[in-house]
């Protein structure tokens, strides 16, 4: 009697496990889903574009010094302190990169609360 209930009990902690652990996988799923809605919105893309020609103001034309970029959908994540960590590579040159943390403003647009570029942008657009 006594090992019937012990093997129950290992099928029922074995069962809840599995479960919880594929709710987790489906969450973490749907999480980076939303990660990439945000990052490929347009107020998401005015805001990475108001950075890069705060940089350099001819940015994103011929002119510029940055030509490109692209956001790195597979380097996503929330910030623990808030807003989201979102990581740009420029002129499809990964030594040229920039690491930001994006705010939500009431307003629902975004900002650019913070970032740290690469020695090599920094290099590129004079120091800044």
């Amino acid at each position: 009697m006594k090992k019937i209930f012990v093997i129950f009990l290992s099928i029922i902690t074995l069962s809840s496990g599995m479960i919880l652990g594929g709710c987790s996988m489906v969450n973490s799923h749907s999480e980076q889903e939303e990660m990439i809605q945000i990052a490929e919105s347009k107020k998401m893309k005015k805001a990475i574009e108001n950075e890069l020609k705060a940089l350099d103001p001819k940015a994103l034309t011929a002119e510029g010094k940055i030509k490109s970029y692209e956001i790195q959908k597979d380097k996503l994540e929330y910030n623990p302190m808030g807003g989201m960590l979102v990581y740009v590579v420029l002129n499809n040159d990964h030594e040229l990169n920039m690491n930001m943390t994006v705010l939500e403003e009431k307003t629902g647009e975004y900002r650019i609360a913070s970032y740290f570029a690469s020695d090599e942008l920094d290099e590129l657009v004079g120091g800044v």
